[in-house]
């Protein structure tokens, strides 16, 4: 075949082809459905909610078939043994999702959980097939429209703040863009007032998680670039700098004490009364069988008998995806789940280190800190079982991983010219 009349399949140097724009418009597709901006319940109907992952698999696939017809000349990494954890615990999840859907009739099983997961290597490997000026323009994009959906969410959180909340189960991805804004805006007050904006949208949130991911963000910040620009700095300024962050981590938690020891005050309840009734269920049915669980065989969400919420004739999920995995996968479930999120977070924690000057260095940090907000947004949330949402949060997890083994592969590059 000649491959000159495909100049642009044929290089990849060129710029965005049509698997990224296919990949970019399916994330921007989740975003909308997630955000939903004109309230229009889109993540409940059946038709849109599941279109951004029909063109997801549609990009992965022409993207496969490129790869294999035109043989890229430069040898791509390969996310699957990074992934194969999280790869395993989603055949475990669809597995007993389609058991429970054929034999038991159970329509509302943990199905669109365990396919979603798929996301993260079908995010990776589309990443992984972009040369690195391409890899940049894709990450770029997601970026610019994660901002443009942020700026969407911080407006309608603004105008309703007291009056009712809006756009639910979205902490994770709006306020760790301070960390992006740190990283890679040269201009300062254009940076700090990124990192200010993106960290006002989690107080905006008024609810628990929004206030503990905005902590995470901070936090984060503090630790991967204050603290190690400081300690470039003269000494004098570096010990006044430490010092007074001292002052404000002092009176930070003086004013949280005060708020915790006043939370029916000043802190949203968290409804425990829901809450901690489906949690011990969900706790009982991993200590009924711990092992395995229910091998995702249950239904995903339960008729709720303690009192009547006034939410979907009561037929609600635990709120836990976390306390989901212990109840329905069992210690086997468990240890898939945490030996990805470990696997992942060594090699991250190995690449930040190494690759000071990395131009995927910024993405990199983004994400990590988006990734750590997702497992704290799910792990008092049901993100797993709403489609746009589990296709963001995966997709996140996805691309760090393209990320860190496309700086190992040039890191190892590197080494081999010295």
């Amino acid at each position: 075949m000649d491959t000159t009349a495909f100049p642009a399949m044929h290089r990849r140097t060129s710029g965005l082809v049509m698997t990224d724009y296919g990949f970019l418009f399916a994330l921007g597709l989740a975003l909308v459905v997630a955000v939903d901006p004109l309230e229009m319940n889109l993540e409940r109907i059946i038709y849109i909610k599941h279109l951004p992952m029909a063109f997801m698999l549609g990009s992965l696939i022409l993207t496969v078939m490129g790869g294999q017809i035109f043989r890229w000349r430069e040898k791509r990494p390969s996310s699957l043994p990074a992934l194969t954890p999280l790869l395993l615990l989603a055949v475990f999840i669809i597995a007993g999702g389609f058991y429970a859907r054929l034999f038991l009739d159970i329509r509302n099983s943990f199905l669109v959980a365990g396919l979603y997961m798929l996301v993260a290597p079908m995010a990776a490997a589309i990443l992984l097939r972009c040369p690195d000026p391409v890899k940049l323009q894709v990450l770029r994009t997601y970026f610019l429209m994660l901002a443009a959906a942020g700026a969407v969410v911080f407006t309608g959180l603004a105008l309703n703040y007291g009056v009712r909340q809006v756009y639910h189960e979205l902490e994770y991805l709006f306020p760790p863009l301070a960390v992006l804004c740190a990283f890679l805006i040269k201009r300062p007050w254009l940076r700090y007032a990124g990192i200010a904006l993106s960290l006002l949208t989690a107080a905006l949130f008024k609810k628990n998680t929004g206030y503990i991911v905005g902590l995470l963000a901070a936090s984060y910040l503090i630790a991967f670039y204050f603290w190690p620009h400081w300690s470039r700095q003269s000494s004098v300024l570096r010990y006044a700098k430490k010092h007074w962050l001292l002052v404000g981590c002092i009176a930070f938690s003086l004013l949280a004490a005060f708020l915790i020891l006043n939370r029916d005050s000043y802190l949203p309840s968290g409804n425990p009364s829901y809450r901690l009734v489906t949690y011990e269920q969900a706790w009982l049915r991993f200590r009924a069988s711990p092992v395995i669980g229910s091998a995702f065989t249950s239904a995903a969400s339960e008729k709720f008998t303690a009192f009547d919420t006034g939410v979907s004739d009561n037929v609600l999920p635990s709120h836990s995806d976390v306390l989901d995995i212990f109840a329905n996968g069992g210690v086997l479930g468990v240890a898939l789940w945490l030996g990805a999120l470990l696997k992942i977070a060594w090699m991250t924690f190995q690449e930040i280190r190494n690759n000071g000057r990395h131009p995927l260095l910024p993405y990199a940090h983004a994400l990590v800190c988006m990734s750590l907000a997702g497992i704290l947004t799910y792990t008092f949330n049901p993100i797993f079982l709403q489609p746009a949402k589990a296709l963001l949060l995966w997709t996140n997890l996805g691309l760090l991983v393209a990320i860190v083994l496309s700086m190992r592969k040039d890191r190892a590059a590197r080494h081999r010219k010295i």
